[in-house]
């Protein structure tokens, strides 16, 4: 099991097959993939997690190096075994090197206490998020 850097295109299919079932879109293709960061576990061949690090401040804190964490995804069947974990803490770090001092990410409402328990905290409002119609807040943190 290995954390290694992926093409946008490397992280598609996780992202359909996990993101996009019974959302609003399909699509997953985002804003700005050509240069964001994408980050997956892989074991053996396989991706079995992903994640995509965008160079975006938080709107609400623009006076912050910020990153915005999305499609973070992982195989449903390894859900619960610390693959999320170990993804996050390696994108955490590689975002806290390339000199970040925030990470944000608009979390499904189902998502939210995976972040918490990881030291984000949930700022501002609820809300729907248009490409999925689903429940979200904006989880932030310091880095």
């Amino acid at each position: 099991m290995r954390v290694v850097e992926l093409s946008a295109a490397g992280t598609h299919d996780l992202r359909r097959r996990v993101l996009r079932v019974g959302t609003v879109t399909t699509s997953v293709d985002f804003d700005g993939d050509e240069s964001a960061v994408h980050l997956g576990v892989m074991i053996d061949s396989d991706v079995v997690a992903v994640s995509s690090w965008f160079d975006r401040r938080h709107p609400d804190r623009p006076g912050v190096v910020g990153r915005q964490l999305r499609a973070m995804a992982v195989e449903p069947s390894l859900t619960g075994t610390g693959l999320g974990s170990m993804l996050l803490s390696a994108g955490l770090e590689r975002m806290r090197s390339d000199g970040a001092g925030l990470v944000w990410a608009r979390a499904r409402d189902t998502a939210l206490d995976f972040y918490t328990l990881r030291g984000f905290e949930v700022f501002g409002e609820g809300y729907v998020d248009l490409s999925t119609g689903l429940p979200h807040h904006d989880v932030i943190r310091l880095i």
